[in-house]
């Protein structure tokens, strides 16, 4: 372990002399990281999968949960697993970064839904939800989703993120690399306007705040937003009390001990 932590350590410092805007980046992740045991804990009424569905179905206008049969949901699920039991022992990052299949279903279910032009997901490890959500955009035939992450360090860390994607998909897909306090803001006034966003980054309050902040003003009225991991702060439950706020549900991932919120925004 203390190997583990050496290797780590100088090739964090080996970035200092070649790009130290990332050096910078990620030593501050790293503090924000640390001072987020701090955060103030939300307290929310839990909603289970089929129960936030049939809420989400009244909100935008669709029954949501006749999609959760699709056999184009079952190929990909497949596909993942199998590329899932192929990552190397020795792969940069581990596996507790992909998010759970839950949240990756829902979020194939959203965007089968919103028939969505333009779709923002920050962090990416592995690709799970990347994968679901542009094989949704495949089904619709139409869409593209842009998603922004700076990469574990690791030897060819960047190598093997997204690596879950199946290549057919990746005609609609846009991975910009670096931290989304960097470059979240310039894509969203790029795009202008968005109609999905995913969140699942830096889980701190602060870095919540910030890409819920930058993000929903660009999303359309009738978009949703999605977030991982919602209960370590109170940043999901702030966006939820905004006025504009259509419906916010938390639904409790399947394979981990994590929360995960959808917000719809009034139309």
């Amino acid at each position: 372990m203390q190997m583990v932590r050496l290797m780590k350590s100088l090739r964090l410092l080996s970035l200092l002399p070649r790009n130290p805007r990332e050096f910078y980046d990620r030593v501050s992740s790293i503090a924000e990281a640390r001072w987020a045991a701090r955060d103030e804990r939300p307290s929310y009424s839990v909603h289970a999968e089929q129960s936030a569905l049939h809420l989400l179905a009244g909100a935008l206008g669709t029954d949501v949960t006749l999609l959760s049969c699709e056999a184009r949901l079952v190929e990909i699920e497949a596909q993942v697993q199998r590329g899932k039991e192929q990552i190397p022992a020795d792969a940069p990052f581990g596996a507790f970064h992909n998010s759970d299949y839950s949240l990756a279903r829902f979020c194939y279910q959203l965007v089968r839904a919103l028939q969505p032009r333009v779709i923002v997901e920050t962090g990416v490890c592995y690709g799970v939800t990347s994968a679901y959500v542009l094989q949704a955009l495949e089904v619709n035939g139409k869409g593209c989703l842009h998603s922004i992450d700076l990469p574990p360090l690791g030897k060819d860390a960047s190598k093997h993120i997204g690596r879950l994607v199946p290549a057919p998909l990746r005609s609609r897909w846009t991975l910009h690399r670096g931290t989304t306090k960097r470059l979240l803001p310039p894509l969203l006034a790029e795009l202008r306007e968005i109609d999905m966003f995913i969140h699942d980054s830096l889980h701190t309050c602060r870095n919540m705040r910030f890409e819920f902040g930058a993000a929903w003003p660009a999303l359309r009225p009738g978009g949703v937003l999605v977030s991982d991991d919602v209960e370590g702060n109170v940043a999901f439950q702030d966006l939820s009390a905004l006025p504009d706020v259509a419906l916010s549900v938390v639904i409790k991932e399947q394979s981990k001990e994590s929360l995960f919120g959808v917000a719809v925004k009034r139309a």
